[in-house]
């Protein structure tokens, strides 16, 4: 399924291609907006929400542009597959905790910075288990690479597909919608719920793959 960023990140690959960068900068890049959207979160007011949703997308473009670039010019490397995961999982984690603490700020209610590390956490984990994945040489179905260990070919279900379907690439297009829309405390809410759903269907899903059974 090929996603709507995929789509806008076209003109930017081929901008880093021919300017020359080497991914793994590509990848630092998108890492530092990533922060700087946590602190743009954090700062609790809409303008906050709207630059930082917006600074979110440029990560969600450079997390794109990297491994294109790599693959173009032939540098892809463990190295720098290892990097653009670990900094996913920082950028994704923080940017939950960065808007908790930012409704917090705005509404003065814990329970807002309750949700947003509740929301962290199942990214966090979420993340976690693509890492297993890489230490085991499994590819996830959602990358593409549906590969059980030692080679055999997984099969794909229903729930692949779902998996899928909500791991498409476009969760930072959903939330400039909600920053737009002033609608951070429901982001929170439907984060909170459905990041960990997330990760409990996704261990469910590959359990027997992580765990090493046939």
């Amino acid at each position: 399924m090929r996603s709507i960023n995929r789509i806008l990140t076209a003109p930017f690959t081929n901008f880093f291609i021919r300017s020359g960068l080497h991914p793994n900068y590509i990848t630092l890049l998108g890492g530092g907006a990533g922060i700087l959207a946590f602190f743009s979160f954090a700062a609790g007011t809409k303008a906050g929400f709207i630059f930082g949703a917006v600074l979110f997308e440029a990560f969600y473009i450079l997390d794109n542009c990297d491994g294109e670039v790599a693959r173009a010019r032939g540098l892809s490397s463990k190295f720098g597959s290892w990097m653009d995961t670990l900094v996913d999982c920082c950028v994704h984690t923080l940017s939950f905790v960065g808007i908790g603490l930012g409704v917090f700020r705005l509404t003065q209610d814990p329970l807002m910075l309750f949700l947003g590390i509740t929301a962290g956490i199942g990214t966090f984990l979420s993340t976690f288990v693509a890492i297993l994945q890489k230490t085991m040489d499994y590819g996830l179905a959602i990358h593409g690479m549906p590969k059980a260990p030692g080679g055999v070919i997984k099969k794909i279900t229903a729930a692949d597909r779902l998996i899928e379907i909500f791991s498409a690439g476009d969760f930072s297009l959903i939330v400039l919608l909600f920053a737009v829309l002033n609608k951070m405390e429901l982001l929170l809410w439907l984060g909170a719920i459905g990041a960990n759903i997330f990760c409990i269907v996704l261990l469910a899903v590959n359990f027997k793959y992580l765990t090493g059974r046939k």
